[in-house]
């Protein structure tokens, strides 16, 4: 649990180093989440202007659009599946929510387990999708859950540190439009990383983080 806490206090370090880049590409996932149907796709592109940031020596504005242009029509099919998903789950946890006996205890439990799981198996998917040689969705979903599977407690730590980003947004609604997208791929890259790391997948040393952004200029930090 330590382990996963400690990624994603990374991941908010290099949100703070380059934060002025995802706050302009924030903006825009802001504005595409909010449609739904273009929310995967947004977050496709959160998350591979994290990884090429995290990973490569720049990144900007054209990292975002890459992945958002990437992922449209399969985030579309996304989309379609999370609001069928998504509404059937809170639809039987509202109908039964007054009903009692252990029965409905343990469906209430299980409703709310499979939300979570869903959630963290959707923002792992494509960190994963991004550190595949060959990258399939396919592919990256099941990595997502061998990753989870076999790194309970680090899953736990990290998904901690999104609660956290995710309960101070709450708290300052403006946090989502310039700052949540970005701390909470930040978070899942660096989690991903830190696990391939482990397994000795990805060197151990940290690269070399030189940023880019189309309209402040070279940055080196």
């Amino acid at each position: 649990m330590i382990a996963g806490l400690r990624a994603g206090w990374r991941g908010i370090r290099h949100l703070n180093r380059a934060g002025y880049v995802y706050i302009w590409c924030n903006v825009a996932w802001a504005l595409l989440t909010l449609l739904v149907i273009t929310a995967p796709a947004a977050w496709a592109g959160m998350v591979r202007l994290s990884w090429t940031a995290q990973r490569q020596p720049t990144a900007g504005w054209d990292d975002f659009w890459a992945g958002f242009k990437e992922h449209l029509g399969r985030g579309v099919l996304l989309a379609f599946a999370n609001v069928i998903f998504f509404g059937i789950a809170i639809t039987n946890w509202l109908v039964y929510a007054p009903a009692e006996g252990e029965l409905y205890t343990v469906l209430r439990v299980l409703w709310a387990f499979s939300i979570v799981a869903v959630v963290t198996l959707e923002l792992a998917l494509f960190p994963l999708y991004y550190a595949m040689a060959e990258p399939t969705l396919i592919g990256a979903l099941r990595n997502a859950a061998v990753m989870i599977v076999r790194n309970p407690f680090f899953t736990i730590g990290l998904m901690l540190a999104v609660s956290v980003v995710v309960a101070f947004s709450t708290l300052l609604p403006l946090a989502w439009l310039l700052i949540t997208g970005g701390a909470l791929a930040s978070i899942m890259t660096a989690g991903v990383i830190d696990r391939l790391r482990f397994a000795g997948v990805l060197p151990a040393e940290e690269p070399v983080s030189y940023l880019v952004d189309p309209h402040f200029g070279d940055t080196t930090l």
